[in-house]
């Protein structure tokens, strides 16, 4: 049951995420007024805690040794680190993209403009922010969370003993 809950969170995260891709609207075309994907960051952060819970449920009874624990956080780094180098390619290459859309329209590029609808949460770039990518990076940064905390209770755990052992 622990796992069909994580699996069903894991799903709902990736819809919406999903929902926040196709969100985007399409290059040379106006906006409108705002970004609704916005609204989409509030069920992620609560679906985030939900996430690192699971995580603590499915995982309860098992044993982990410390060395298991320090080898997933340090690739769980590195993927983090892999994925947003990746994701900083992949905006430039975007960024690039909508420069030859405006272009082809238009003779020439505006690159205060391409700037403009680049920067902050434009609608313009919510593909960037939801994608597979940084869907993966969302669920391994929960995962990273779990550990860590996996980690910190060992440690105190064993301090705690430590401290029992010295009376």
């Amino acid at each position: 049951m622990k796992n069909k809950a994580l699996l069903v969170t894991l799903i709902i995260t990736l819809l919406i995420f999903w929902f926040g891709n196709a969100m985007t609207t399409t290059p040379g075309r106006s906006s409108g007024n705002g970004n609704p994907a916005i609204i989409l960051f509030i069920p992620l952060f609560i679906l985030f805690i939900v996430l690192v819970f699971q995580w603590f449920k499915v995982f309860r009874h098992k044993r982990i040794s410390i060395k298991t624990i320090l080898i997933l956080s340090l690739l769980a780094i590195c993927h983090q680190v892999i994925g947003i180098y990746n994701q900083m390619i992949s905006f430039r290459n975007y960024r690039d993209f909508l420069a030859e859309v405006y272009e082809g329209q238009f003779g020439e590029v505006d690159w205060q403009y391409i700037h403009s609808i680049t920067s902050g949460l434009s609608i313009h770039i919510n593909n960037q922010f939801f994608n597979l990518n940084t869907y993966l990076l969302f669920v391994n940064f929960s995962l990273f969370v779990w550990l860590l905390s996996r980690l910190i209770l060992a440690w105190v755990s064993k301090r705690n003993r430590k401290i029992q052992s010295e009376r």
